[in-house]
């Protein structure tokens, strides 16, 4: 774990965190991320009766391709680890979109693998390695994996802070 968790690994977490604030630039790419990802896990937090469908696990996958296919068109992606990070993000996003428009997988995975932490941490990560100045070797994987970590325990955390609201309407 002293390994994992080096000085430069966790310092290149915090640059992740804070890549909105250092890089202003990136703020229309990463907005539309931060934003759907707060505003779907404090949904969850407060509804905690109820559970990711299938048609909400084929929209989180779009944001995986949406975020990729901006990203490819976008960026100039100069080294092979950047355009590999990218269409790993579109072809994660159209495997699993498929996966979930057709039910193929058990909904116990396709739920995990559609969730939207897991989906909005990894779409801000590789935008922001693709579209800051951050170098991508084994000290930054290191680091977004303190990051990824740290956020979906963050989410956790805030979910568990909210009151649950069962008001009890049902809409058939």
């Amino acid at each position: 774990m002293q390994k994992f968790l080096t000085p430069e690994a966790i310092e290149t977490a915090k640059e992740i965190a804070l890549a909105p604030v250092n890089h202003v630039e990136i703020l229309p790419s990463v907005l539309p991320v931060v934003l759907g990802a707060v505003v779907i896990e404090l949904y969850f937090g407060k509804h905690s009766s109820e559970d990711l469908g299938w048609n909400s696990s084929v929209s989180n996958a779009i944001i995986w391709v949406a975020t990729g296919a901006s990203l490819y068109l976008t960026q100039d992606l100069g080294t092979g680890l950047e355009r590999t990070a990218v269409l790993l993000l579109l072809g994660f996003g159209i495997a699993v979109g498929f996966l979930d428009f057709f039910h193929i997988w058990p909904k116990e995975v396709a739920f995990i693998a559609s969730a939207p932490t897991v989906v909005y941490v990894f779409a801000y990560m590789t935008t922001v390695l693709v579209r800051t100045p951050l170098e991508i070797g084994t000290e930054t994987l290191k680091g977004a994996g303190i990051f990824a970590g740290t956020a979906f325990t963050g989410f956790e955390l805030l979910k568990l802070s909210l009151t649950s609201q069962d008001d009890g309407l049902e809409f058939d």
